[in-house]
């Protein structure tokens, strides 16, 4: 069949590449120049090193994502754990969870006696484990309302629970519906101690992309790029029911001359049997015939709401940080990277990428503000940081980084399916079981592939 993918991301690139594998005619549209959606990077024009639109974090529990990645010759550029460890940084130095090598859970058990944390907030810790394991699940409900529940004291939810759950859902835990924590928590920390490790590049996300895009155009595929989507073109039958018919797209210039001289875009359009929408939440209404808009599932698509991310990205004229994580605990700034070392280069100087998640707060204020929260956090809690200088930032912010997951929402995300002949939804914000997340992407532009077929 004749297919178009809207959305160069994870979503649509694995949406794509799994129907070429059906010897499909795909062709992806990407209004952007490059690929990626809300997880790419470019190089920076001073550094050269790359710099992602906030720092993306993988785990061994995304097997889609890692099979898709391997299948398209990218491996390479994983950067695999033996184990999971995550160091953390407070007022009174360093406390680490180094999970040993035995089977799950008890490697997160015996990693919890490495966490500076009292007997209290670890047997705490203990007991959220045995509900995740045992207990019912927590649908319609907080993140809150089921520590609440479950009886967390107020440590282990600030210097545990609260730092992690608001990086896998980018929500706070008064927000966020408990139930997609849970799953993660399973996925990650009872399956199996190789799924709970962590998974960085080392490389920009743009890079990854571009191999995937690039495996999926070797293999026949079509990807047209600054190609901004208009319409889904549908028509109705009184026999069969609405139908797509193809799309109609803005061509914007490709090449740099064309960009230069300003060439104008031109609209056309392409024929399809099958159109797989993984465009985000906030761009399906507008693709839609209206009198569809306010119809299931496209209305809930309206009702989704987004939650920000906020990235600094600072170079120091000399190594503060010496390893390649670090989570700052009683910290606005919650993580920090080191960019140059994941990337494979030692020395000065030094790129860090600072990370503040479900950034309500933060967003709003000015570059200078940002800038000098990052750099404070590093004179606090590093004391390399005396006599070091910081020679440039950036300030990166994703207004619309994921969608809100909170329980409202959740009760309401799409399938893949539509009740219109041919058009398919996929994205990280669909009914993927996961918050929004690479592997939610990745499964659902599967999901997508797979109910083409069927």
């Amino acid at each position: 069949m004749k297919v178009v993918v809207l959305g160069g991301g994870f979503a649509g690139l694995a949406a794509a590449i799994a129907l070429q594998e059906r010897r499909h005619d795909v062709t992806l549209l990407e209004r952007r120049g490059v690929l990626g959606g809300r997880a790419t990077s470019y190089p920076d024009a001073l550094s050269g090193e790359d710099v992602d639109n906030g720092t993306h974090l993988m785990i061994g529990a995304y097997r889609d994502t890692l099979d898709l990645v391997r299948a398209a010759g990218a491996g390479d550029l994983l950067l695999v754990q033996d184990r999971l460890r995550i160091d953390y940084r407070d007022d009174r130095g360093w406390s680490t969870l180094d999970c040993p090598s035995l089977p799950a859970p008890l490697h997160l058990l015996a990693g919890l006696l490495g966490l500076r944390l009292s007997w209290r907030a670890r047997l705490d810790a203990v007991r959220l484990g045995l509900a995740a394991r045992f207990g019912a699940r927590p649908d319609g409900i907080t993140l809150t309302a089921w520590f609440d529940r479950l009886g967390q004291g107020e440590e282990v939810r600030r210097l545990l629970w609260a730092p992690l759950a608001t990086a896998i859902l980018n929500e706070t835990p008064d927000r966020a519906a408990a139930v997609l924590f849970y799953d993660v928590y399973r996925a990650a920390f009872l399956e199996s101690a190789e799924a709970s490790r962590l998974v960085f590049l080392r490389r920009g996300y743009g890079r990854l992309l571009d191999r995937l895009g690039a495996y999926f155009e070797a293999r026949g595929g079509r990807i047209l790029r600054r190609a901004r989507a208009s319409s889904i073109d549908i028509v109705g039958d009184a026999g069969t029911g609405d139908a797509v018919t193809g799309v109609t797209y803005a061509q914007r210039p490709t090449e740099r001359a064309d960009i230069v001289g300003g060439v104008q875009a031109h609209d056309a359009r392409i024929d399809a049997e099958v159109v797989v929408s993984a465009v985000p939440w906030s761009a399906l209404p507008a693709l839609l015939p209206e009198r569809w808009r306010g119809d299931a599932p496209f209305a809930a698509a309206a009702r989704l709401t987004g939650s920000p991310i906020v990235s600094v990205e600072m170079w120091l004229d000399q190594v503060v940080v010496d390893r390649p994580m670090v989570g700052l605990r009683d910290c606005e700034v919650e993580w920090v990277f080191d960019k140059g070392r994941l990337y494979g280069r030692a020395g000065a100087p030094q790129h860090l990428a600072f990370i503040i998640s479900a950034a309500y707060r933060s967003a709003p204020r000015p570059n200078a503000e940002l800038a000098a929260m990052a750099e404070a956090a590093l004179r606090r809690f590093f004391p390399a940081m005396v006599g070091a200088r910081v020679t440039r930032t950036l300030v990166l912010r994703e207004a619309d980084a994921t969608f809100s997951c909170d329980p409202a929402s959740e009760a309401i995300r799409p399938g893949a399916a539509t009740p219109i002949r041919g058009l398919f939804l996929a994205g990280d914000w669909t009914s993927t079981g996961l918050p929004a997340t690479i592997e939610g992407a990745v499964r659902s532009g599967r999901t997508a592939a797979r109910l083409v077929d069927a």
